[in-house]
């Protein structure tokens, strides 16, 4: 067990990356990404919170129990006066530093922080500890608040939630209920003080005094607020029915606080089924076997048929449907098991990866090839292809592989977007964030850089479609329409295709070396349009750009052919980057 928790914490990242900050603001403060790092209540999302989150428990632990074994003085554990400085400091900084960062450890202003519960437990807890180092007198029982520092341990377990998640499930029925019973009782309270009020030696007040009465009356009178007799006889008979209130009072709330609790245990353990489930279906994916071994780069299987999982994880069809639903990483697919069908009759599950809010993103600084995939999140087979070139060639690589929706609820990205033409014009406010993310990682590179975005292609056309900002049909260097910086970058591209077109070989697993010959046309889609991705790119960044359409032939067909067309691609891609090195694109 010790070793496993060893070797969990080395495989861990220093500092946990952010989901949500583009790229070219990802050099945002280092001190603020190690606080949030801490703070998040991630126990084990980097090494810095291993480290930092163990430093504040134990400092709880110590000054918690040192309280408790002193009856309440102190200076058992905590004597020396270096060190209960430190731990009064650490958790006022703490403190202070949750509020400062709030919005970024999920709270929507420093002020929801402050009157959350953890907030108000924070805020008590330390209260005495600052009074002791102010020498200011205690008021009664304020001491005994350090006990609360006990409560913040309750951040890192994940347990805590189901209680927390039990009340808010019934929350309203819980207060409805509540209020109930409470307004019931209070009447008759008031009925039973109208007819013990008239006698003299009646004992109660008020009736706010018989509304307590009944309640320490049926409740065990622990208070010993209950030591009065009712004198009427219709007195006892309303104290009996108040009494049952009584215990309604705190029952029913409490009947349904156990039942959403029974219902959240059922739901936690619903989730770890399915959570084990994905876990399963994702080491499927995991491993290292698409393209066979004499395919020139590593890459994972590009799909699974329902009918497969099913009988490899022996789930049922609802099961493994439940289990995509639920995973971020999974989703649907429907493919044609031949081409001449009308329709899909096939379904199959890929898998994709995300390391950001828009989907995947992959930088290295050495390289000056950008590969954009913009359509992971709707289009089959193009995420596999991305992902596996972008791997190989160690380049960088910018996916889409989420839903992003505009205020409309309707989706926004792809090859062709009428938020392409907002972002240009600076509106970014009414964007999705998450796309304005996508965009600026895009932004953040200069004009020293080759784009290449890869997408699909209709069934009808060429193997490969090849788009470079010319007019439908033209393939000469057109100042102001070509997406390339000369005539010469043409030239060299033109090229590049040329040689990696023909005579492409694979080896697929039969152990049969194949020849294949693609098919390809220059500009017959068209995409200066003002609100296409390419031309964004070219606009923003004043870089080389090209759009390579891959046929949805390829993309969705058979293993060999595939696997061939994905060579192809990366010796166009491997003759773009030696271009670049060599200095002979401008």
């Amino acid at each position: 067990m010790k070793s496993n928790w060893i070797k969990s914490f080395l495989n861990l990242p220093f500092t946990q990356p952010s989901k949500n900050t583009a790229r070219i603001q990802s050099t945002e403060n280092l001190f603020k990404r190690l606080v949030v790092d801490v703070l998040d209540d991630d126990f084990w999302g980097s090494k810095v919170s291993v480290i930092g989150n163990s430093i504040l428990i134990v400092a709880i632990f110590i000054s918690t129990f040192d309280y408790i074994l002193s009856s309440g003085t102190g200076g058992i554990l905590v004597s020396n006066p270096f060190l209960e400085g430190f731990v009064v400091a650490l958790f006022t900084v703490e403190y202070l530093l949750r509020i400062v960062f709030a919005s970024s450890l999920g709270y929507a202003a420093r002020t929801s922080y402050l009157f959350s519960f953890y907030g108000i437990i924070d805020a008590l807890s330390l209260t005495p500890l600052l009074l002791d180092v102010l020498s200011l007198p205690l008021i009664g029982g304020l001491g005994a608040l350090r006990i609360l520092r006990l409560w913040r341990v309750a951040r890192y377990i994940p347990s805590f939630n189901v209680i927390s998640n039990a009340f808010n499930s019934r929350k309203e029925d819980i207060l409805t209920s509540f209020l109930g019973v409470t307004l019931l009782s209070l009447t008759l309270s008031a009925l039973m003080f109208h007819y013990e009020s008239a006698y003299a030696t009646c004992s109660f007040n008020n009736i706010l005094e018989v509304f307590v009465w009944s309640i320490g009356k049926y409740t065990g009178d622990y208070g010993s607020i209950a030591e009065i007799t009712p004198i009427s006889e219709m007195g006892k008979i309303i104290a009996t029915v108040n009494g049952f209130l009584g215990i309604a009072l705190f029952a029913v709330p409490a009947g349904l606080l156990a039942s959403a609790f029974i219902e959240q245990l059922e739901e936690k353990r619903r989730k770890q089924i399915i959570d084990d489930r994905i876990s399963a279906i994702s080491k499927h994916f995991a491993k290292k076997t698409g393209g066979g071994k004499d395919f020139k780069f590593t890459a994972f299987p590009r799909f699974a048929s329902l009918d497969f999982l099913q009988v490899k994880f022996l789930l049922s069809e609802p099961e493994v449907m439940e289990t995509i639903r639920e995973s971020k990483n999974l989703r649907f697919r429907a493919l044609k098991s031949k081409p001449e069908n009308a329709y899909s009759d096939i379904r199959i599950v890929e898998s994709f990866q995300t390391n950001c809010s828009y989907g995947f993103r992959q930088f290295n600084e050495e390289s000056k090839v950008v590969l954009i995939n913009a359509i992971g999140e709707n289009e089959r087979g193009i995420s596999h292809l991305a992902f596996t070139l972008a791997a190989g060639l160690t380049v960088n690589y910018i996916a889409r592989e989420v839903l992003l929706l505009n205020h409309d609820q309707a989706p926004v990205g792809g090859n062709t977007s009428k938020d392409y033409e907002l972002y240009l014009q600076g509106e970014t406010q009414a964007l999705n964030p998450a796309l304005v993310d996508f965009l600026s990682d895009i932004e953040s590179f200069d004009s020293q850089t080759y784009f290449v975005i890869l997408s699909s292609a209709a069934s009808g056309r060429s193997d490969f479609v090849v788009e470079y900002g010319n007019d439908l049909g033209s393939t000469e260097f057109v100042e102001g329409k070509t997406s390339l910086n000369s005539e010469k970058d043409l030239t060299e591209l033109t090229q590049i295709l040329e040689k990696n077109m023909h005579n492409v070989e694979y080896q697929g697993a039969n152990k049969v070396r194949l020849a294949y010959n693609f098919t390809s046309e220059q500009n017959t889609i068209g995409n200066r349009n003002s609100n296409s991705l390419h031309h964004l790119v070219q606009q923003k960044t004043g870089g080389n750009v090209v759009s390579i359409y891959t046929n949805i032939k390829i993309l969705t067909g058979e293993n060999n052919r595939y696997y061939a067309a994905c060579t192809a691609l990366s010796s166009i891609i491997e003759g773009i980057q030696d271009a670049m090195k060599t200095s002979k694109f401008t």
